[in-house]
């Protein structure tokens, strides 16, 4: 009986520091150099924004807003998963914060798996009325699609690609063949840097021989609890030490920036594992 006492006082615990502990933002700033990167865009910014699931830090989210204006971005990425399944895509938090923030940044809104979910069921969970309104005012979502951002004489490609929801299960999940990815979006001109938002950072590996030189990802919200010298637990597909919890990773020429994400859902408890605003600055290196 009193082991059963324990187990409850710390999960309860637990639950409380969790709660608590996802109204304190952190934001983490990246520098990408690539010499295939042009000149004008040396010093621009992005924003990366990934799962949200419809939560809000602060009310109305406005600790969230006023953390990136202070950032002073550029550009706005979402990395998918702003909304939550299972909830209405409008009216909820997600929307409104994306409505605020479209006034003042330009934003390119790729998929996450919960996105894909609401697809299915759009007349259920007015998916098709969020995403509508949002485009009406200047949101730019990418669904295995391509846009080409210009500044002065030159431009990069950012592409939004979304993977199957059978690569998100959690067993039997099939091995992501580059022909597949392929597919759903043809590789883009080649000497042109290629940003390419991709919600499951799993996929790193088959995410540059597609052709990305910088992937920016999520899904994974940080391994849910984080320990010191160790990193993320446990993913949200039940995957032990996630190899892909957090932080930038290297190979090659290219490179992955792993949001934590913002906010959670269902039962999934994140702890010791802030909500994560990351800012990423773009140098072109010249020699």
């Amino acid at each position: 009986m009193g082991f059963l006492i324990s187990i409850i006082v710390i999960i309860t615990i637990s639950i409380v520091i969790s709660k608590i502990e996802q109204q304190f933002l952190t934001t983490t700033n990246y520098m990408i150099g690539s010499k295939k990167l042009p000149q004008d865009f040396d010093g621009k910014s992005f924003v990366l924004l990934s799962d949200l699931h419809n939560k809000c830090i602060g009310k109305y989210n406005q600790k969230l807003i006023k953390a990136i204006e202070k950032e002073a971005p550029d550009y706005i990425l979402i990395a998918g998963d702003m909304i939550s399944k299972e909830m209405d895509c409008i009216p909820s938090s997600a929307y409104s914060l994306i409505e605020q923030l479209s006034r003042n940044y330009p934003i390119y809104y790729g998929y996450g798996n919960h996105e894909q979910k609401m697809i299915t069921d759009e007349d259920k969970y007015h998916w098709h009325e969020y995403k509508e309104k949002l485009i009406r005012v200047g949101v730019i979502f990418l669904d295995n699609e391509t846009k080409s951002i210009s500044n002065g004489q030159s431009s990069l490609l950012i592409t939004g690609i979304s993977i199957d929801r059978e690569f998100y299960k959690r067993s039997d999940v099939p091995k992501l063949k580059s022909s597949y990815l392929k597919d759903l979006v043809p590789p883009q001109d080649p000497m042109k840097y290629h940003i390419l938002i991709a919600h499951n950072p799993v996929y790193f590996k088959e995410y540059i021989t597609w052709g990305a030189d910088l992937v920016v990802a999520g899904h994974l919200h940080g391994g849910l609890v984080r320990l010191p010298m160790i990193g993320g637990l446990i993913s949200p597909q039940v995957k032990v030490l996630p190899k892909y919890d957090s932080g930038k990773y290297r190979d090659l020429d290219s490179e992955m920036i792993v949001s934590r994400g913002l906010g959670t859902h269902s039962y999934m408890l994140r702890l010791f594992n802030r909500p994560e605003l990351i800012k990423i600055t773009m140098k072109s290196i010249t020699s």
